[in-house]
């Protein structure tokens, strides 16, 4: 029922511009601009096609979409399921605090708990016609039941537009409604978690993520079998509805959406990371990632046992440089890929959580430059400010006080 009102109103959704961020300057000056980075030093921020810096400290508050997203989203968390009234309220808020999507998003939500609510369907912009509420849709009026049926199909596909993404399926709107929620909660998820020490900016363009309830319409994978796959060329996010269940592949893919997307951003140019790297931070979400559809949450401080345990318990592990040289066959393919996945995340997890994170700067300067081709080895060893040798030694104390607890 919602999702063709979905797919005629969310299209219409007007895309963020500069003016819906405001930094009020400790002197009084406010500037209108996009907040492009937010850390406990500085801010940076775009006006036009200028990118500027500014201390915290010149700043006496900060207006950004990321920070009225979070906001949105403790206050979703808080609302019983159900809660119409409170629901209402906290569209209207997205809507004056700038979050389009959400409000939308929102105001459908209250439709699939409430089919008459006056305020949802003005607010959405249909009709009473005949005393049945209705939705102009390609010259016709629609009641909720004929939307539904006309959205099943993949051509008439429901569309629901978040801060940040947006989201296409053939399936139930309720899944989609919480699927909006959580993918912008693991957004700011990985901007809390990489954006800082990255350094990464929130990105303009917007990835989209095809959620085929009929597998018939689900594109192929590069590899037969995948649940989901990140197609670059056209940043979009293939999933099959039907494979839902498979959440460690699914979330790795989407951290490399996230990944793309803000490294792309950043740093004004498609690159790639070294593949442990990229296998590493894929490992890293779908270990953190605590399934709750419409309340997900991911943590990142607890680790994956049973990779540590792996690599402890092998008689001959692989090496340091064998991970840092491995290609990406390596890790897709081949009788030792579990190893090399394995030990790729052991060793991402040791290098931000090691020692108070001794080593956690180092990785961000080097994941940067990786990016723009400047890896292997001796960058690595350079960017952390350590031998080798040192290193691996670190890298395998660190391994046996996981095991041990």
């Amino acid at each position: 029922m919602i999702a063709a009102l979905l797919a005629t109103f969310l299209l219409t959704t007007p895309t963020l511009g500069d003016e819906n961020d405001l930094l009020v300057f400790a002197d009084g000056k406010q500037q209108a601009c996009r907040v492009l980075l937010e850390t406990e030093n500085k801010v940076v921020y775009r006006v036009g096609n200028k990118t500027s810096e500014v201390s915290r400290v010149a700043l006496e508050n900060i207006v950004s979409v990321e920070r009225s997203l979070s906001a949105f989203l403790k206050r979703f968390a808080s609302v019983k399921p159900g809660d119409v009234p409170a629901l209402a309220e906290l569209a209207n808020s997205a809507e004056v605090n700038h979050l389009p999507g959400e409000a939308r998003d929102t105001w459908i939500r209250i439709l699939t708990l409430d089919p008459q609510n006056e305020q949802a369907w003005t607010r959405l912009g249909g009709a009473r016609r005949d005393g049945v509420w209705q939705l102009r849709v390609g010259g016709r009026f629609y009641t909720l039941e004929e939307l539904r049926t006309r959205v099943s199909d993949w051509q008439n596909a429901l569309e629901l537009h978040t801060a940040h993404f947006l989201i296409r399926t053939d399936g139930s709107p309720e899944r989609a409604l919480d699927l909006a929620i959580d993918v912008e909660r693991a957004y700011l998820t990985f901007y809390d978690v990489f954006g800082q020490p990255l350094e990464l900016y929130t990105f303009d363009e917007v990835p989209a993520i095809h959620l085929f309830n009929d597998p018939k319409d689900f594109r192929s994978p590069p590899k037969p079998g995948q649940p989901a796959w990140f197609e670059r060329g056209s940043n979009v996010l293939n999933v099959n509805g039907q494979q839902a269940s498979e959440r460690g592949p699914i979330v790795a893919e989407f951290s490399e959406a996230l990944i793309f997307n803000a490294f792309r951003r950043t740093l004004a140019k498609t690159g790639e990371l070294e593949p442990w790297a990229r296998k590493g931070l894929e490992q890293a979400f779908a270990t953190a990632v605590r399934p709750d559809p419409g309340r997900v949450v991911f943590d990142f401080t607890a680790p994956n046992l049973a990779y540590f345990q792996a690599q402890a318990s092998d008689p001959k592990p692989l090496s340091l440089e064998q991970v840092l040289r491995a290609g990406f066959a390596s890790f897709d393919s081949g009788k030792d890929k579990d190893r090399y996945a394995a030990q790729a995340y052991t060793l991402l997890h040791f290098l931000v959580f090691y020692e108070n994170s001794k080593y956690r700067l180092g990785l961000a300067n080097y994941l940067k430059n990786s990016y723009l081709g400047k890896g292997g080895v001796a960058n690595f060893l350079e960017a952390l400010t350590v031998d080798q040798k040192t290193l691996e030694a670190h890298w395998t104390s660190h391994v046996k006080a996981i095991v041990a607890g």
